[in-house]
């Protein structure tokens, strides 16, 4: 469904994927796959893996529907703040295949609107699901961690710079499985 968001985005993984590397350093934890496929985890501080929460997620747009003309909308997440807050440089673990044509799920900023956030989409005449906003998606440094069956693999993704304070969410296509956190504000 969110395809065309990965045409948008710049990164789509097509097989064999070319993917940003990114060099461990000395100290650095690599965990092995878990054992549940379907959770995002994070790195608690004793490196276990961790899930991020899930959210849900809503949007006026009928995405299940091919679109009869070019809209953009939005998707929201209700309350003002995810409950999980991450340093600016997170480190994150998923499951997700390299089957051509599909992408990750995206890392994407939400705006503040109202007693929710939100992310900008775009649904395009002609063609089902719809796009992330490119300007919402965080590009992040992909590194594959285990090559499982087929065209699965367990990777981890993390920033390319620091994310900034804020609101953020990992989106697939399954918008009841929205994983959130945020960055907060650093004491001076």
């Amino acid at each position: 469904m969110l395809f065309l968001a990965g045409l948008l985005a710049g990164y789509s993984l097509p097989v064999p994927t070319p993917m940003v590397m990114v060099a461990a350093s000395p100290q650095e934890f690599l965990p092995a796959p878990p054992t549940d496929r379907s959770l995002v985890y994070i790195l608690d501080l004793e490196n276990k893996l961790t899930p991020l929460p899930f959210e849900q997620g809503s949007t006026p747009l009928h995405s299940n529907t091919v679109a009869k003309e070019t809209r953009t909308s939005y998707v929201e997440i209700k309350g003002e703040h995810a409950a999980t807050i991450l340093t600016p440089m997170p480190r994150w673990f998923l499951f997700t295949s390299q089957r051509t044509g599909t992408h990750p799920p995206f890392l994407v900023w939400l705006t503040p609107h109202k007693d929710a956030r939100r992310v900008t989409v775009v649904a395009q005449k002609g063609l089902g699901g719809f796009a992330i906003a490119s300007e919402q998606i965080v590009k992040p440094s992909v590194r594959v961690l285990a090559r499982l069956e087929g065209d699965n693999i367990f990777m981890e993704g993390r920033p390319r710079a620091s994310l900034a304070p804020g609101e953020y969410a990992i989106i697939g296509d399954d918008l009841t499985r929205i994983a959130t956190f945020r960055v907060a504000e650093t004491p001076r």
